[in-house]
């Protein structure tokens, strides 16, 4: 039953509605749609102006600047993720991990990304890159590209490599010399005792 205030009267008409054909309005007129999603993003979720993405980069040789050398070096980069998240217009916070393999699971194992600037946690130290307002869209690719395109200093250099746990540097470079080799050394990741589930907050076995 539908009840509508009569302006003339100033009572309340009564009007027979079958809920069934409320229902078929509403459906009709709602749409909910994520757009277009590039094919290197892994995981997208908001809940309000929060809004989370995760995007994936396999492994591939990259060019990537150190300070204090005048050429960039080739190096082969691990599967790494790099996940984005920003709230309302505020400035984005960033996580980068790197993976055995595209991420299957949210439970899937995660390492310490092989590159200076990194902490631990897989926040990273931007210095002065300015990002512009890369973080507008769904892709990372800009993002990645600021990231990998940008100088790498000596911040955040230890416990990136069992090989040279010191300094991830000394890595990159001996990598560098060996330009034959086309994989990063997975035996050569530190896990970083973590996965995505942990990291979005999200308790996989309540959702299962």
């Amino acid at each position: 039953m539908l009840r509508k205030c009569n302006p003339e009267t100033g009572g309340v008409q009564e009007y027979p509605v079958d809920p069934e054909q409320i229902a078929t309005a509403l459906a009709a007129t709602m749409e909910f749609t994520t757009g277009f999603i590039p094919d290197d993003i892994i995981y997208h979720k908001q809940v309000g102006i929060k809004k989370i993405v995760v995007g994936y980069r396999k492994q591939q040789k990259t060019g990537i600047w150190l300070d204090g050398h005048d050429d960039p070096i080739r190096v082969p980069l691990p599967h790494m993720i790099l996940m984005r998240t920003t709230t309302g217009e505020s400035n984005p916070d960033y996580k980068v991990f790197a993976c055995a393999k595209r991420p299957e699971s949210l439970t899937d194992e995660l390492y310490h990304a092989p590159l200076p600037n990194i902490f631990n946690g897989g926040g990273i130290c931007w210095g002065t890159v300015s990002r512009g307002t890369s973080f507008k869209g769904m892709s990372l690719a800009n993002d990645w590209e600021s990231l990998l395109g940008s100088s790498f200093g000596n911040h955040a250099v230890s416990g990136k490599s069992k090989k040279h746990r010191r300094d991830i540097r000394k890595m990159l470079l001996e990598l560098n010399e060996n330009q034959r080799r086309r994989v990063y050394p997975r035996s050569d990741l530190i896990p970083a005792k973590t996965n995505l589930a942990e990291l979005l907050d999200i308790d996989v076995e309540a959702e299962s």
